[in-house]
């Protein structure tokens, strides 16, 4: 059974990655909302408008990535790598030769993931322009086998207390796309430094729920393509607009708000699942009270489509088509 929140992230990624600066297929383009940038920086790497739709949706996976704990995060900044110096694209041009020579080895499927990656904000802004290396590996090896770690795009919030913060309190994450290939098992502990087989491309701590993807020494440069760094801000305590307690759930049949986000995904045209990411990213913000947010979601999407909606969801929830859903 597919869990809700992971079949909201994957649907939200198949209806962008045609728009990100690099799609599944490998390509590259300019992006969404181009023109509605800060600014381009020298190292090559594009703030991203805070006002974009870009930006909103990046904000909108990173909060449901890491669940009750957005309540005491804020994403302060993030930024594209646009890959567009000579070597940024031949470590692009690199990803997609070893995308496809694995999609070769594995019958078609070269396991490409989206995964998060921490460290501190030299580090972060070091790998955006060069890519990962031999620094990165020696900070990870000898806590869990010799390989670079990286958190699955459903557990960042693994990741956050081990980010280390900068003099500004800020934090900073890395979003990347990885080719796993076929994983395998790696025990706590393991001194492992390589796959044990040729049957084998990368590692995972849990075969059924992996938290941590481990790629090996060899293939750090070739097998991660970072995309996007993110700076976020975690408090000790919430402030704003607060979202009312969990008694005052309603009676009549409901449905999560992260389901529903993913739920109407399916039937809305793009640009309206942009306000509503919109919306929902301000409420997990607590910039809009939770009537507010319902207010609004009725006025876009209509009360007959939101019934059914809800309708739907209780009845395949029921029938056991889907074991979880966020709140």
């Amino acid at each position: 059974m597919v869990e809700m929140a992971e079949r909201s992230w994957a649907e939200e990624i198949e209806q962008t990655d045609a728009e990100s600066c690099c799609s599944d297929s490998g390509t590259v383009t300019e992006g969404p909302n181009f023109k509605n940038v800060d600014e381009v920086s020298s190292d090559g790497m594009l703030k991203l408008n805070e006002e974009g739709n870009e930006y909103i949706l990046l904000k909108h996976r990173f909060y449901l990535s890491i669940g009750v704990l957005s309540q005491k995060c804020t994403v302060i900044d993030a930024y594209r790598s646009l890959h567009s110096a000579p070597m940024e694209r031949a470590r692009l041009e690199t990803f997609k030769i070893f995308m496809d020579a694995m999609a070769t080895k594995g019958e078609g499927n070269p396991n490409v993931v989206h995964a998060w990656y921490c460290g501190s904000k030299d580090e972060v802004h070091q790998i955006m322009k060069k890519g990962f290396g031999v620094c990165e590996m020696k900070k990870d090896s000898g806590s869990y086998c010799f390989g670079l770690h990286l958190y699955p795009e459903l557990k960042a919030c693994d990741s956050i207390p081990s980010v280390p913060a900068d003099a500004d309190g800020l934090r900073h994450l890395l979003v990347c796309r990885v080719i796993l290939g076929r994983t395998e098992e790696i025990l706590p502990g393991s001194i492992q430094s390589g796959p044990s087989s040729e049957d084998f491309d990368s590692g995972v701590d849990n075969l059924q729920s992996p938290s941590k993807y481990i790629i090996w020494y060899p293939d750090v440069k070739t097998n991660i393509l970072p995309l996007y760094a993110l700076s976020i801000k975690m408090d000790s305590f919430t402030g704003g607009a607060q979202r009312e307690p969990d008694v005052m759930k309603p009676t009549t049949p409901w449905v999560p708000f992260t389901s529903l986000v993913c739920l109407l995904t399916k039937c809305l045209p793009h640009s309206t699942m942009c306000l509503i990411r919109r919306l929902h990213t301000n409420f997990l913000e607590r910039k809009i009270t939770r009537q507010q947010f319902i207010f609004r979601v009725r006025q876009l999407v209509g009360d007959k489509l939101l019934v059914s909606t809800i309708r739907d969801f209780q009845e395949k929830r029921r029938a056991g088509k889907f074991r979880r859903a966020n709140k």
